[in-house]
């Protein structure tokens, strides 16, 4: 799901760059003192789950939790990934520093989406079929995501934009499922704040 430096074109690397600045500034400015340890243990928990990779054709895959990233986060999500994504790319080479700004947007968006997904559908249906979605969702729009920088970065990089999404449908389904049996514990031990 990391994008590898060397593969984005400038333009795709300066637009995401251009949308990413501000949602991170205002993250900041708007993050409470007591979410800053959410946001660092969220960081921690993306940074270790998704360093582990399974090569798939021309690809890999690797978990993300986006879902309850997104869930207990919402918009600090960017905050949360950035950070992950940048000691990731620092200490062991997973993305680069010029795919930070996409690979934070691609998978910051899934969260954010994950939020929204949690926030409205939330006691509107049945509690496995709202965490399933929670779970699932993200991953596949995550993968559009990768898709559509892969080929606006380079017109060759079509199959390889096809193979991520199909590549990524298989950890979509596992991600939801890991959704239900988390936001089911979640729920038995009713933690705070997250009106499950």
């Amino acid at each position: 799901m990391h994008i590898s430096e060397g593969v984005l074109s400038t333009p795709v690397i300066v637009s995401s760059s251009i949308v990413l600045i501000p949602l991170i500034i205002n993250s900041i400015r708007k993050i409470d003192y007591e979410d800053i340890s959410k946001v660092a243990l969220v960081s921690a928990l993306f940074f270790v789950v998704s360093t582990i990779h399974l090569p798939i054709g021309v690809t890999s895959i690797h978990f993300m939790m986006l879902g309850i990233i997104g869930m207990l986060l919402g918009w600090h999500s960017f905050t949360a990934l950035l950070i992950a994504l940048l000691l990731q790319a620092l200490l062991i080479g997973f993305g680069g520093l010029s795919s930070l700004a996409v690979n934070t947007l691609n998978t910051g968006v899934g969260a954010l989406v994950a939020y929204y997904l949690f926030k409205y559908l939330n006691n509107k249906l049945p509690f496995v079929l709202m965490s399933f979605i929670v779970g699932f969702v993200p991953i596949i729009i995550t993968s559009f995501g990768i898709a559509v920088a892969l080929m606006f970065s380079n017109e060759e990089f079509f199959t390889v934009a096809k193979v991520a999404v199909i590549a990524h449908l298989p950890l979509a389904l596992i991600e939801g499922l890991i959704m239900i049996f988390l936001f089911k514990t979640l729920k038995k031990y009713q933690i705070k704040g997250l009106n499950l």
